[in-house]
C-alpha cells in the first residue's frame, strides 16, 4: 500500500470522526433545549433508541407523569450523520399504543425503549402531593 493509500484513509477516518463528534454535539444541544423549555413538575424527559444494521433512531419524549401522556415528541432518524431531529406531533397523546402510531421500525423500537425508561424512572417514584 502506498503512502497516499494510507493518508486517504486516515484522513477518511478523521472527516468520519469529526461528523461523529458534530452529531452528538446536535444531539446534546437538543436534549438540553427541551429540559430547559419542557422545565416543570410533573413531566419527565426521556429518551429511547432503535438499532438497526444500517440505520437507526432516537427518540425524546417529554412524558406528563400523571396523564401518563407524551405531550412533546422529537425523533431523529436515518443512516448518516447529518441526521437530525425533528417534531412529531403525531406521537403526542396518551402512552398506551404509542409505538402502534408510527410506521417505521427503528423508530417504533426507539419509543418502546423510551416508554421503558420512564417506567423506570417512575417505578420508584412518589405521586406529586398537592398543597
Amino acid at each position: 500500500m502506498s503512502w497516499q493509500a494510507v493518508v486517504l484513509l486516515v484522513g477518511g477516518f478523521v472527516v468520519a470522526g469529526i461528523f461523529s463528534w458534530l452529531q452528538h454535539y446536535a444531539y446534546q444541544r437538543t436534549v438540553n433545549q427541551v429540559a430547559t423549555e419542557e422545565n416543570r413538575s410533573g413531566v419527565v424527559l426521556v429518551t429511547g433508541r432503535g438499532k438497526g444494521k444500517l440505520r437507526g433512531a432516537v427518540v425524546l419524549l417529554v412524558i406528563d407523569r400523571r396523564g401518563k401522556e407524551v405531550r412533546r415528541a422529537l425523533a431523529m432518524r436515518g443512516a448518516s450523520v447529518f441526521a437530525r431531529f425533528q417534531e412529531r406531533p403525531e406521537l403526542c397523546g396518551p402512552l398506551d399504543g404509542l409505538a402502534d402510531r408510527e410506521q417505521s421500525k427503528m423508530l417504533r423500537k426507539a419509543i418502546e425503549d423510551a416508554v421503558a425508561n420512564f417506567k423506570r424512572v417512575t417505578a420508584g417514584a412518589r405521586p406529586a402531593v398537592k398543597a
